[in-house]
């Protein structure tokens, strides 16, 4: 995949405001051949207080991201759900499931991954069930483990009537949309009269208490930010009413919280009045995360310091954002990297930096140490190094199990 960065002033998807104030600039090493964007600016809306990411590539960009480098179809475990998935799917079930109108109604997903939440709907007695996904790989697994169809496409090119679906669903999918007026109109098309829609994103409030990397949450892949009054207002805006609202914390692995807004809405006509409510919530919560996250920064930096200032050859495991970030903010760009490991096929035969990419299984024989570069799934890469694939090598982490 070859993507030619071009970074675009977005206006407000809310207010239509076109002036902002920084509160952030990530900063990542781009992937060669895989790369979608090296930055982009955390921005506040001064009309309505949105927060989203500024100067970004358009949604094309995107879409082609998702399509060729998706990190959603495991196929390290050949499209079967994780851990957390296998409980998660059958819990969102049970919430949704209240504002569907009947085991007949017509469901749609979009950006269903593997259809993991559709089969648990599928095993609830939903007759009706049909997913998007801008990956292939994302859809044969559909196929092959669940027998439920999945459509290879992006948002924008879904080819249905309007009016096709009375319940859609998108979880964890809105944070990650640059052109979010035209997805947001091509749903209201989709859904037929007084249709549902239910929206899970994550809480951009409460990053501040989730014990993620610093600045992990603004990742390459997620560009909008939002508070629940932020996320009513877009959808109010765009011809949907409020039914039901709440925030929700789950435990993804033994060390991470995460923390959502779920919120269903009900289609309504397009223009009658909604009146927008100042969004101070987001930037308060974001202010607070960009302090926490420097104090930890400057503690990781010290230890990669400690870590290579003998220049000896080192793996590093993990090539997302979290990797490419310190690449960029780092003297780990400075470190005797002879490799990059990383379970996902879409990263492997690549190169970050111009060190090659392999896959977990290609350590075998290499004695180098290695240094895990993530924090939600330290623990879970140190086993498997250790006891799946049964190395000896030296590991290094940067956070405390």
């Amino acid at each position: 995949m070859t993507i030619k960065e071009s970074r675009n002033s977005r206006r407000c998807a809310i207010c239509d405001e076109n002036q902002n104030r920084v509160l952030f600039q990530p900063r990542f090493s781009g992937l060669a051949l895989g790369s979608l964007m090296t930055g982009y600016d955390v921005v506040v809306c001064e009309g309505c207080g949105f927060c989203f990411a500024d100067n970004v590539p358009d949604q094309t960009a995107f879409d082609i991201y998702y399509r060729e480098m998706s990190k959603y179809e495991h196929q390290d475990r050949f499209g079967q759900p994780s851990e957390f998935e296998v409980r998660q799917f059958p819990e969102l079930v049970r919430f949704i499931q209240k504002y569907i109108p009947d085991e007949q109604a017509r469901i749609l997903e979009v950006g269903c991954a593997n259809a993991g939440l559709l089969n648990s709907l599928q095993q609830s007695g939903y007759k009706n069930l049909l997913g998007i996904d801008p990956s292939p790989i994302c859809a044969q697994n559909a196929e092959q483990l669940y027998r439920i169809r999945v459509l290879t496409s992006a948002l924008s090119d879904i080819k249905a009537e309007p009016g096709s679906f009375d319940f859609i669903i998108m979880v964890a999918v809105l944070e990650h949309i640059q052109d979010l007026n035209g997805a947001l109109q091509k749903i209201h098309d989709l859904l037929a009269p007084l249709g549902r829609l239910f929206i899970e994103v994550p809480d951009a409030t409460k990053f501040i208490s989730s014990p993620d990397a610093p600045f992990q949450e603004f990742s390459i892949e997620h560009i909008n930010f939002f508070s629940q009054k932020s996320l009513e207002n877009v959808m109010g805006i765009h011809g949907f009413t409020d039914v039901f609202s709440t925030q929700v914390s789950y435990d993804q692995t033994d060390t991470y919280t995460g923390h959502t807004i779920r919120m269903v809405f009900q289609k309504h006509n397009v223009g009658d009045k909604f009146d927008l409510i100042l969004d101070n919530d987001s930037e308060t919560g974001l202010k607070n995360y960009i302090d926490a996250s420097r104090k930890v920064e400057n503690r990781i930096h010290e230890t990669i310091n400690e870590l290579i200032e003998g220049q000896n050859p080192l793996i590093v495991w993990g090539v997302g954002t979290h990797t490419q970030r310190l690449m960029a903010t780092s003297q780990l760009a400075t470190a005797n990297i002879v490799a990059f490991v990383d379970a996902n096929p879409n990263y492997q035969g690549k190169r970050l930096n111009n060190v090659p990419i392999i896959s977990p299984k290609s350590l075998i024989g290499m004695g180098e140490p290695i240094l895990v570069s993530s924090r939600i799934f330290q623990s879970e890469i140190v086993h498997q190094i250790r006891f799946e694939l049964k190395l000896n090598n030296s590991i290094f982490t940067l956070y405390e199990d």
